[in-house]
């Protein structure tokens, strides 16, 4: 199936389980809470984050389109939990969800408000609340969050807000009507303390969610924002919105939020050195924090990306995403067995190909494997005869990940014979050789240089998808002693880390003897795509010679 980059709830990256133990995490707290769900750009946080809501009773978006929430059957086999137990742990709460993406509002005056304004919206919308509700009881709730958010404008400092009385009285559902005009005629002058501000948010959940209702709110791509937005929403969270009733989870990348608030600390220069403050700022924040893990094996997700594995429904009618889903499949199977002359054996070598040769990243995967079929698509239209699929998983890899040595290879496929296959081959290395300037930063899959006999770092520190937890950042003997004399600009950003070359286990595979195939200058050439009249000029440059 041709898929976007939209995340999903159904589960091909063994993320359920986890799901599951902080859903558990999150109805058994004793709020405020903030749970922190970390990982590097792509590493599926958002997925998870959506997977979470609907675990929680949320709706989903199903692949139909339509919004749903879990049945008693989807319950059971997504999470390995009966609708009673999940009954057990609500304990006759009421729990209202609220979805915050940051990122979406990072240049309005203050992102509290921001968040203040989607909590208004999706309270005065939610089903939960509004069933059974007159609509004098509709119209004071959307005037109580109305005043909230007044309220939260003037304690967030955002300027042109209306002051409001450090003695006003609470309002509760039933009176805010007639408070409210109270509110309008009166004269703000006195700011509202930020402790009163969090009673009146607290008092205003438990108007409209009950005396035990949760609110849970998921805040998405923090990490994102520009400038001290990320910053500005955490102070607001600790200082204005940790309310008894509420429940915070947050997807982040660490590493990227510690630089934003080491900067907002730091002024306007990134200074390196406040990065640890950074991560002890975060420490304090949350009070539950994980890495969210890295898939060991991703071929069940490989294998759903390539559609193949879509199965008609027994005694059942296609419906028209089903008949979409069935003609992608036999279309690209179709595609496989002209291009590669492809058999359904070959099925599992593909997808270990692809699961053994990609950083872990599901997104990197994802995009990968789109861009890579529409590769393919394009070389069958040049009608260049038999291709090796695994030529094209390297070439399509080294155009998605190190371009510029895909360009050196497209200008001169002898590169490809002469550099790539040594660099990749450390037994095979000539004495005295030297790899070219293009592998600079580049380092080989830990099992390659352990078989080769070459020293090699220990295999943890190749996974440079997976994110980091607090690492600190390496800095050589010299910078140190310089920067013990005060000569370091720690205002520069340190050397990134090395880049792991994970095709380099297929290049290998494809190089050996019993492969069946004769790497040389013309195949790497029939494997590039052209366009102008590149293909003419080099049969007239072979006539030439």
């Amino acid at each position: 199936m041709i898929v976007n980059d939209e995340p999903v709830v159904h589960d091909s990256l063994g993320h359920n389980v986890l799901v599951r133990r902080v859903g558990h995490r999150v109805l058994k707290c004793s709020p405020p809470y903030v749970v922190g769900v970390c990982g590097s750009w792509g590493a599926g946080k958002t997925s998870f984050l959506h997977k979470l809501w609907a675990y929680l009773d949320g709706e989903y978006k199903q692949e139909n389109g339509d919004f749903a929430s879990l049945g008693v059957h989807e319950r059971l086999a997504a999470f390995a939990e009966s609708n009673t137990d999940f009954q057990k742990l609500l304990a006759n709460r009421k729990v209202e969800l609220v979805w915050f993406n940051p990122w979406q509002h990072q240049f309005e005056l203050s992102p509290m408000v921001a968040l203040l304004h989607e909590i208004r919206d999706r309270l005065n919308t939610s089903k939960k609340i509004l069933k059974g509700s007159s609509k004098t009881a509709k119209i004071g709730m959307r005037a109580l969050f109305d005043s909230v958010v007044k309220f939260g404008a003037e304690v967030g400092g955002v300027a042109g807000a209306p002051k409001l009385k450090a003695d006003v009285q609470l309002p509760t559902t039933s009176s805010v009507i007639g408070l409210k005009g109270e509110y309008d005629a009166a004269d703000f002058s006195a700011r509202l303390a930020s402790q009163q501000f969090r009673d009146y948010f607290e008092q205003a959940i438990e108007d409209v969610a009950g005396k035990n209702g949760l609110l849970v709110v998921f805040i998405d791509d923090l990490d994102r924002c520009e400038g001290d937005v990320a910053y500005k929403l955490l102070e607001a969270l600790k200082l204005h919105l940790n309310a008894r009733n509420c429940v915070y989870v947050l997807g982040l990348d660490q590493q990227q939020l510690e630089r934003v608030i080491a900067k907002a600390l730091s002024g306007e220069k990134e200074v390196w050195r406040h990065r640890p403050t950074g991560r002890d700022y975060l420490s304090k924040m949350f009070q539950a924090m994980f890495l969210l893990p890295v898939p060991r094996e991703a071929r069940a997700y490989v294998n759903k990306l390539l559609g193949i594995d879509f199965q008609k429904p027994a005694n059942k009618e296609l419906t028209a995403p089903d008949q979409i889903q069935l003609k992608e499949k036999q279309d690209f199977e179709n595609l496989l067995k002209q291009l590669f002359d492809f058999q359904p054996k070959d099925l599992p070598n593909l997808i270990a190909a692809i699961d053994g040769n990609l950083p872990h990243n599901p997104r990197k995967i994802k995009s990968f494997i789109s861009s890579w079929r529409l590769y393919i698509e394009s070389l069958f239209d040049r009608k260049v005869g038999k291709l090796d699929w695994r030529l094209t998983l390297i070439l399509h890899y080294l155009a998605q990940f190190e371009e510029p040595i895909f360009r050196r290879i497209e200008q001169a496929p002898a590169f490809y014979v002469h550099e790539l296959l040594l660099f990749c081959q450390p037994s095979l290395r000539p004495l005295g050789w030297k790899a070219h300037p293009l592998f600079d930063g580049l380092e080989l899959p830990y099992e390659i240089l352990r078989s080769s006999g070459k020293p090699a770092p220990p295999p943890e520190s190749h996974f440079e998808d997976a994110g980091s937890f607090g690492l600190p950042i390496s800095e050589s003997e010299p910078e140190k002693a310089q920067q013990a004399e005060g000569k370091v600009d720690d205002s520069i950003r340190p050397e990134p880390e090395p880049r792991i070359f994970w095709i380099a286990r297929l290049v290998n595979e494809l190089a050996r003897g019993d492969s069946g195939t004769q790497i040389d200058e013309d195949l790497i050439f029939r494997h590039l795509l052209e366009t102008g009249d590149v293909r003419s000029s080099r049969k007239q440059q072979q006539e030439n010679q």
